[in-house]
C-alpha cells in the first residue's frame, strides 16, 4: 500500500466508521441504551462503548484488510469498556449513588483509566495484527500514528474552535463534524504510520 492509498483508505474508513457509529449510537439511545448493562450505582456507559467499538472496527478493517482486525477494532474498546464499568456500577460508592447528583471522583478516575486502556490497547493490537514488520514495531507505529492524528485534531480545534462546538445530538442521525474529522484523521494517521513503517523496513533491509 502506498502512503497516498493509506491516507485515502484509512481516512475514508474512519469517516465511514464515525458516521456509522453515530447512527447506531443514536438508534440505540432511542431504544433506551442508557440503562443497558448498567448497575444501580453508575451512570450510563453503553453508548460510548458502542460508538468507540464501531469507530475502530472500520479503521481496523482498513488497516488490516481482513475480518480479524475489524473484529479486534470492534471488541477491543467495546468489551474493554463494558466489562469493568458494568462491574463497577454494581458496587456502592461508585458512579452515581441513589439519591445523589453527579458522579463520584472515583468513578471519573475509573472512566478515564478504563477508556484510555481500552482504546490504546486496541490501537496497539491493530498495529500488531495489521503491521507488516515486527509486532513491537507495528504496535509502536499504530500508537504513534494515532497520537499524531490526535495532535493534528487538537491543533485544528484550537485554530477553529467553533468547529468543535457541535456535540453528539441524540435527536439527529447526522453525525457531528468534529467526529467526522476525528475519523478522517484517526484512520489516516494509523494506516499511514503502518505503511511508512513497512516502507522504512524495505529501505533499510
Amino acid at each position: 500500500m502506498t502512503p497516498f492509498a493509506a491516507i485515502v483508505g484509512g481516512g475514508g474508513a474512519g469517516v465511514l466508521g464515525a458516521a456509522l457509529a453515530h447512527i447506531l449510537t443514536t438508534l440505540a439511545d432511542r431504544l433506551g441504551s442508557e440503562a443497558w448493562l448498567r448497575g444501580p450505582y453508575g451512570p450510563q456507559f453503553f453508548n460510548v462503548a458502542l460508538y468507540t467499538g464501531v469507530f475502530y472496527a472500520a479503521i481496523g478493517a482498513a488497516a488490516g484488510r481482513r475480518a480479524s482486525t475489524a473484529l479486534l477494532g470492534l471488541l477491543g474498546p467495546f468489551l474493554g469498556m463494558i466489562l469493568p464499568l458494568a462491574a463497577l456500577t454494581r458496587y456502592p460508592g461508585w458512579g452515581m449513588p441513589q439519591g445523589a447528583r453527579g458522579t463520584t471522583p472515583q468513578w471519573e478516575i475509573a472512566v478515564v483509566l478504563v477508556y484510555s486502556a481500552a482504546i490504546w490497547a486496541t490501537i496497539a493490537g491493530l498495529g500488531v495484527l495489521a503491521g507488516r514488520t515486527t509486532r513491537p514495531r507495528g504496535a509502536a507505529a499504530a500508537v504513534l500514528g494515532s497520537l499524531a492524528a490526535y495532535a493534528v485534531l487538537a491543533g485544528l480545534l484550537k485554530l477553529f474552535p467553533d468547529y468543535g462546538r457541535s456535540p453528539w445530538n441524540p435527536l439527529s442521525l447526522i453525525p457531528s463534524p468534529v467526529n467526522l474529522l476525528d475519523g478522517l484523521l484517526s484512520g489516516a494517521g494509523l494506516c499511514l504510520a503502518l505503511t511508512l513503517d513497512e516502507l522504512w523496513k524495505r529501505r533499510t533491509s
